[in-house]
């Protein structure tokens, strides 16, 4: 049944690769009380591995200012409501993690490991990914900030202008996206990191420093040993159909939404963006 309600909602992605998986549990007791046979859904993504965004956004950034910004905002919204993908800022927040103490550069680490010897300070600069890479390798508005996303009038009016078809393509790709409702995701209640991500989001095919923050990252989180790799999970009773069935129609939208998201991530990671 599931496999089947999967295939009808989502249909043919091209680049997200989600899953979901039904386990059955066999009634027993907990904490001394019987319970009943239940059954848990776990739904989640495979990686579809690294791919290049970095010229479709900036090409859309040149064609109409914030236009890739808001983009790249709506893409990381949305995932984050589906199959959270990996993108520039996110990374930041992982060498943050790995490497910065929690913070935006690497000043307090370098303050807690060499003091005030300068020698010290500039050798572990040298060899440490610093917030200058990060400023090397992204435009400033690829790492977050607070400037307004492009409008929705202003999108169809792009839409609807342009003479290139790829614009056309992504912009409705993105009022698409934006169109399905979805609430926010509340992910505080799981425990520990969430490394289950549906993929990479690199620059552009020279960007080293996504893969060498994230490889740092999950090797961290994976030797803590607190992460988990769900996107989301379900435990019912086996004889509980009106719950299913809540389920079903809650996640439809989500189907929605992924489909949406993965026309959007298509057409910024294929096709030639370099041509003027």
């Amino acid at each position: 049944m599931l496999e089947g309600w999967v295939r009808r909602e989502l249909g043919a992605l091209r680049m997200l690769r989600p899953y979901f998986a039904m386990n059955l549990r066999e009634a027993g007791s907990d904490a001394g009380h019987a319970v009943g046979p239940s059954c848990t859904i776990e739904w989640g993504g495979e990686s579809f591995g690294v791919r290049c965004a970095g010229p479709a956004l900036e090409f859309l950034e040149r064609h109409q200012p914030r236009l890739g910004r808001t983009v790249l905002h709506v893409l990381e919204r949305q995932a984050f409501r589906t199959l959270p993908i990996y993108t520039p800022a996110i990374v930041m927040e992982c060498a943050s993690d790995a490497y910065w103490y929690g913070e935006s550069d690497e000043d307090m680490a370098l303050e807690e490991a060499c003091g005030d010897d300068a020698d010290e300070r500039k050798a572990m600069r040298d060899t440490m990914v610093t917030r200058a890479m990060f400023d090397g390798t992204f435009p400033r508005w690829a790492l977050g900030g607070r400037s307004r996303p492009v409008g929705r009038r202003t999108l169809q009016r792009i839409a609807e202008s342009t003479s290139d078809r790829r614009i056309a393509n992504v912009v409705e790709s993105l009022m698409s996206v934006r169109a399905v409702d979805l609430p926010e995701y509340d992910w505080s209640f799981r425990e520990g990191r969430f490394v289950g991500f549906s993929g990479v989001l690199a620059w552009g095919r020279e960007d080293e420093l996504t893969t060498r923050v994230l490889d740092d990252y999950e090797q961290m989180i994976s030797e803590s040993g607190d992460y988990f790799e769900t996107c989301g999970e379900l435990t019912i009773a086996v004889e509980d159909h009106e719950t299913l069935a809540r389920w079903f129609d809650a996640m439809r939208p989500w189907c929605r939404a992924t489909r949406a998201l993965d026309g959007l991530i298509w057409q910024l990671c294929e096709g030639d963006w370099s041509a003027k």
